[in-house]
């Protein structure tokens, strides 16, 4: 806190010293011009002079010797009693002779901030000495774990108003890159939790009202009845701001009109000015009040409906779960929860819109009486015509949705599923089936990106034929002479109306975004193995408390303790996301390892011996089952019927129903299916091998060695936390971190941006026509103010050369949004190609490495910004710099000492922009490494859910996600304060160019400035704090944007893995025409710095030969399996099939030669067609053919729509017929392997 106090202390002092040296070349300037002008006999001036000059000379340097608090107290007092006192005799001179020098402007300007820094350097001095005063309490030891939380609830009521609490955390940004250790914590009044909690009672409430069975409009209904006080104040807000932006124009009318008169009023002319500066003060906090307290109170929407759809989500049934695919689930929360939290903002936005339109019609007929009947027309035409481009937008947007949650979905399955779709070659299939999506999502993008090119040209070309109309309305029935008053005060309230004739179109299209979808302990090992990102020993806790003892007999129960000694930082090593870099039994042992630990009352095990070898499956059975487990109710599911003699009572199930039960000799006796079952398991293992002849209470040498394996002595390799923190983890670190940039990257994202869509010509093109836009309706409005104090002039001239000009600058302004889009358009269409080529190019190191969620967020989210906000942000970006450099520019015409004002104005917004640039950019890269988490915690908790439910696990997932919620909310909540912080400075800094311009029209002689000119200065500065703020606004959105461009460009450039096909070197059409294979000193790392797995493996796999790969777990046999299908490259070695070695050609002319039944089979969405034959190449008699060999054929034959039905929704798609399914397409291929 010290070193907070003393560097805060530094930069004021240091601000000072720069400011009093300056005030002191000023004075002795002055006090040498008046020795210059032989004045120095004018003594009270003289002494004046004199006495400042000496006071700043001497202020400056005993600022720079001694910093005591002492100087620091007496340089504020000065600085303070030096501006109140010197300015008033500068103002009433000002106001008495009506001049004044420019010096003294600008020292006006740099002794205001010396008052500013007067206040805050006696501010700082009493927090230090209460500072102080407090730390003689503290512990000299201070405590890091108390949680630091956003600072909103402490601050005072000025700090609250101006934003001032942000300003820690810039700072911070500003002394280095944020990270997220730096990032404080919601207020709890902000976390998901309380907004769920109050999500669900009334949800529940209304639940209870009504049919409980009739859920619709209830999310609705319930938003609406917890959040009713805050969309009150939100609305009373929303509602000020309007009303204040709807009396400016008669503002603006009343100094247009008092600068007319004859007579000069200065008094009248200061009041103006003073309500001038109430109104766009109350308008300034009101609607910055209005943005922050509705996006807030959006995030608080958005977090419940997350956290409401995550808690559905583990409640689904399995029939739930099998209609939301996890891709749904993930879109609910990644893209559906989002555009609710931005409703409520939209909300406000529409019915203020309304109430602005109907207020600014009334100033116009309060203004020119009759003359506004004529203009209600094409307001109404306008009005009107919005509602069939609302319909048009609205069908374009559902569809669009439609189309996107359909890619997501399919993108979600396949990159579950990347394995085996590399294993078949399938990578080309469904490469074109993202494609077919997007390229429907696409039409449909288009379509609405160009419907709100027409719907510019609308906004635009509205208050040119209004106003046109209402000009002609007050010459036809003479109710207002057109002259500057009246006609400066018609456009600019055109202008108050035009705004929300923009905003209801766009209003509407995101409220159209908006889609309302809306006891004993039991233990559980499922069929598929379920493992969670994080180490070995997590997955194994699962939650509870590490209970030495207790886990080192689970371990062993479990065959585990010598995988884990192998690995290189024993049960801490990372086993990244489901578990990719383990064998298909090691995945099975864990989660085994995890029940037993779990210590239940009733073990449900889904054939968990599926993926071990006969031997691990014989240890398991006896050391866990039987062993382990032996005081516990344990349901075994198994197709190994050698275990069976063991069991206390065996249920046979055929087709869906139990046909019978018994003890297993009771079965025997029987003499029905399950002795042919035995039998035929007896006969299979007979021609397999030969029978054992040994006694049968003679124990084998095998079972022997094995026993003295397991209880002989044996230590468990265990790292702690503090040993892996200490090495690093060059070996254990499997799942990378996300990148993301660090500090100012400049110009080039949006370079790259420009350069990958190819749009340079394009880029060039819009802004040729904002130019045009921006020059034409200067014209048009020097035109009106020019010629309407012309007596030759004609009212009708007048009128049609205005309405000729304005109507060229929509024409500009139309070409200049068609070109924007379809930049916007090329950009997209470039960025998905570029992705999704890359996805589908990488290696399986890199989906071994990156979480799915991580991929998701990329292909729906930042996607989504490519799609649709960076096209209109850059070209609002830059219409806004254009229109604002011309307003400084006509304003200036009209009163040039607005110059110097907008240039100090200028330099402190460009300050304060780079100052809140610094840590924005980073709140917003951090804000995306934070979704991905919540999207990859969804979608692993979507594929384990019943593992969980089993575990009794809901909750503390639950609160895991709650955590992954708030953080991703905090990042949100804060990028959204920095940006209020920084528009309530530069709207400040704006309404001072603003106040000047005025100030200098009232006091300006009347013959100086005709009042034309005074109604053309005024309408633009009106409407300057608008341009640059939204300039400002649109600015910071596309530089938070365009970090969507960096995250998605980082996976396009993402290494590759070999070529498909490689032209100059593919083999003969029948090769492989024997089936030889030859592995020569063949080595295996998965990546650089892993150790190796296959160890120089030298062998030959004879042609037309069955060859048995048998080993430990994890021995490496499924690595063997992978490097013949080059799911990873050889070390050093070769691969030779029939003579050529597999690495020289391309992987589809390889994969596409080999067939295989993997580890965990998989059914993709669709038919049971598209599953067995997915690159459609064989007849329906041939698939029939493969069913009947895989007993298949009766099932499917069953079904209503035969091989055309759906595997989600027939009873195809359970987990046993995904393996007969998987036999079935690996016998249609009839390969050499």
């Amino acid at each position: 806190m010290a070193s907070m106090d003393s560097s805060l202390g530094a930069l004021l002092i240091h601000h000072s010293i720069s400011i009093s040296l300056f005030v002191s070349f000023f004075s002795v300037a002055g006090f040498g011009n008046l020795i210059a002008k032989s004045d120095i006999y004018c003594y009270p001036r003289w002494l004046v002079k004199l006495f400042r000059a000496l006071v700043w000379i001497s202020l400056s340097p005993s600022l720079l010797l001694q910093r005591s608090k002492w100087i620091r107290v007496m340089s504020s007092v000065w600085w303070a009693s030096n501006f109140s006192l010197i300015k008033v005799v500068n103002v009433e001179k000002l106001l008495r002779t009506r001049s004044t020098e420019i010096v003294n402007i600008v020292l006006w300007i740099v002794e205001f901030l010396l008052l500013i820094c007067a206040f805050k350097n006696l501010a700082h001095i009493m927090v230090s000495h209460n500072s102080q005063d407090d730390n003689l309490t503290d512990p000299l030891v201070v405590q890091n774990s108390e949680k630091r939380v956003i600072e909103l609830d402490r601050a005072g009521f000025l700090s609250k108003l101006m934003f001032s609490w942000m300003g820690p955390l810039l700072r911070l940004g500003n002394s280095k890159p944020l990270s997220l250790e730096d990032i404080p914590s919601l207020v709890s009044e902000d976390e998901a939790n309380l907004a769920y909690q109050k999500f669900k009672q009334a949800w529940d409430s209304l639940l209870r009202e009504k049919d409980p069975r009739n859920t619709k409009n209830s999310v609705l209904g319930a938003i609406v009845k917890v959040y009713m006080k805050e969309n009150i104040t939100i609305g009373i807000l929303a509602l000020l701001r309007t009303i204040c932006v709807v009396v400016s124009p008669l503002i603006l009318y009343a100094f247009v009109h008092c600068s007319n008169r004859d007579e000069e009023n200065l008094q009248e002319g200061l009041s103006i000015l003073g309500c001038l500066i109430v109104t766009k003060l109350v308008e300034s906090l009101s609607q910055r009040h209005w943005f922050f307290d509705a996006r807030r109170c959006g995030m608080r929407i958005r977090s419940a409906l997350m956290v409401a759809v995550y808690e559905k989500q583990l409640k689904l049934s399995s029939l739930g779960r099998r209609r939301h695919s996890t891709g749904e689930i993930v879109n609910y929360v990644a893209i559906d929860a989002y555009r609710m939290g931005e409703c409520l903002w939209w909300f406000h936005t529409t019915w203020c819109s309304g109430v602005q339109i109907f207020l600014a019609i009334a100033v116009l007929f309060k203004v020119i009486g009759s003359g506004a009947l004529p203009g209600l027309v094409p307001i109404l035409i306008c009005g009107l015509l919005n509602v069939p481009f609302a319909k048009l937008l609205q069908k374009c947007q559902f569809e669009f949705m439609m189309a996107q949650d359909e890619r997501i979905r399919a993108t979600s399955e396949i990159l579950n599923n990347i394995k085996i779709i590399k294993l078949q070659s399938w990578e080309e299939k469904f490469k074109n089936l993202i494609e077919s999506h997007r390229d429907r999502e696409f039409k449909w993008l288009a379509e609405a990106q160009l419907k709100k090119v027409y719907g510019t040209l609308l906004y635009w070309i509205s208050p040119t034929i209004v106003s046109s109309v209402v000009f002609f309305g007050c010459i036809l029935l003479g109710s207002a002479p057109l002259n500057a008053s009246t006609i400066f005060t018609i456009l600019a309230t055109l202008r108050s109306l035009s705004e929300p004739v923009r905003m209801i179109p766009e209003a509407l299209s995101a409220m159209i975004q908006v889609k309302v979808s809306v006891y004993g302990s039991i233990a559980y090992v499922s069929q598929t193995s379920w493992i969670q990102s994080g180490t070995v020993r997590e997955n194994i806790l699962f939650g509870k408390p590490m209970e030495k003892d207790k886990y080192e007999k689970a371990i062993v129960a479990c065959a585990l303790d010598k995988d884990i000694n192998s690995f290189d930082h024993g049960d801490l090593t990372e086993i990244g996301q489901r578990g990719i870099n383990l064998s298909g039994g090691q995945k099975q042992r864990i989660q085994l390892a995890r029940a037993v630990y779990n210590d239940a009352d009733i073990y449900l095990l889904d054939d968990p011996f599926s993926a071990v070898d006969a031997h691990t499956a014989a240890i398991l059975f006896n050391e866990c089952v039987m062993a382990a487990l032996r005081d516990k109710t344990v349901i075994l599911v198994t197709h190994q019927v050698e275990f069976l003699s063991e069991v206390d009572k065996i249920l046979v199930m055929q087709g869906g129903k139990i046909t019978q039960s018994g003890s297993y000799e009771e079965l025997l006796e029987a003499g029905t299916a399950f002795e042919q079952l035995v039998n035929a398991h007896k006969d299979s293992i007979t021609t397999l091998g030969p029978s054992n002849d040994d006694g049968p209470g003679e124990p084998r040498k095998e079972d022997i060695v094995q026993s003295e394996e397991i209880h002989g002595s044996y230590t468990i390799k265990h790292s702690s936390e503090g040993e892996i923190s200490a090495k690093g983890l060059p070996a254990v670190q499997l799942t990378q971190e996300e990148e993301k940039e660090i500090g100012n990257v400049g110009w080039k994202p949006f370079w790259d941006y420009i350069f990958v869509s190819k749009g340079l010509f394009l880029l060039v093109l819009v802004v040729i026509m904002l130019f045009g836009f921006v020059g034409f309706q200067a014209a048009a409005t020097y035109w009106l103010a020019l010629a309407s104090d012309v007596p030759n002039i004609t009212s009708g001239m007048l009128v049609g050369i205005y309405t000729a000009i304005s109507t060229l600058s929509a024409v500009f302004v139309y070409l200049r949004s068609f070109f924007g889009a379809h930049l916007g358009l090329r950009a997209s269409k470039s960025f998905f190609s570029g992705f999704n080529n890359a996805i589908f190019k990488a290696p399986m190191l890199f989906f071994d490495s990156t979480p799915v969620g991580r991929i998701l967020t990329r292909a729906s989210s930042d996607l989504s910004i490519v799609d649709y906000d960076i096209p209109f942000s850059m070209v609002y970006t830059m219409a806004a710099g254009i229109e604002f450099v011309g307003t400084i520019a006509i304003m200036a015409s009209v009163t040039w000492q607005v110059l110097i004002v907008s240039i100090f104005s200028m330099a402190g917004s460009k300050y304060a922009q780079v100052y809140y640039q610094a840590a924005a950019r980073e709140l917003i890269r951090i804000n995306g490494t934070t979704k991905a988490p919540v999207t990859n915690h969804v979608s692993e908790t979507s594929l384990g859910v019943v593992t969980i439910r089993a575990f009794r696990s809901v909750d503390r997932f639950f609160h895991n996600y709650l955590k992954l919620v708030d953080k991703d909310a905090t990042l949100f909540f804060l990028s959204n304060a920095a940006i209020e912080w920084l528009v309530i400075r530069i709207e400040a800094l704006q309404n001072l160019t603003l106040f000047t311009a005025a100030f200098f029209l009232v006091l300006l002689p009347k013959s100086q400035v005709a009042p034309g000119l005074v109604g053309l200065s005024l309408s633009y500065a009106l409407s300057l704090t608008g341009t640059i703020v939204f300039m400002t606004r649109w600015y910071c959105n596309l530089a938070n944007y365009i970090v969507s461009v960096e995250r998605i460009k980082q996976f396009m450039h993402i290494p590759i893995e070999p070529p498909a096909i490689i032209e100059g070197n593919r083999p003969p059409p029948s090769w492989p025409t024997k089936g030889r294979i030859e592995l020569l000193s063949l080595r295996i790392k998965y990546r650089p710095n892993a150790p190796t797995v296959l160890k120089g493996i030298t062998c030959t796999f004879r042609e037309g030969t069955r060859v048995g790969v048998v080993g430990r777990t994890g021995s490496g046999k499924t690595t063997l399996i992978s490097a013949l299908f080059r799911l990873v490259e050889p070390t050093s070695g070769k691969i030779v099939i029939d003579g050529l070695d597999i690495c020289s050609i391309g992987l589809k002319d390889l994969r596409m030669k080999l067939s295989i039944i993997p580890q965990e089979p998989t059914l993709f969405r669709g038919s049971i067609r598209t599953n067995l034959d997915p690159l459609g190449l064989y007849s329906d008699d041939e698939i029939w053919r493969a069913l009947e060999k895989c007993q298949l054929k009766a099932t499917v034959d069953s079904l209503p729509n035969l091989l055309d039905s759906s595997v989600t929704t027939e009873k195809i798609g359970v987990p046993g017929n995904a393996s007969s399914s998987a036999l079935a397409e690996s016998s249609l291929r009839e390969t050499k392997f």
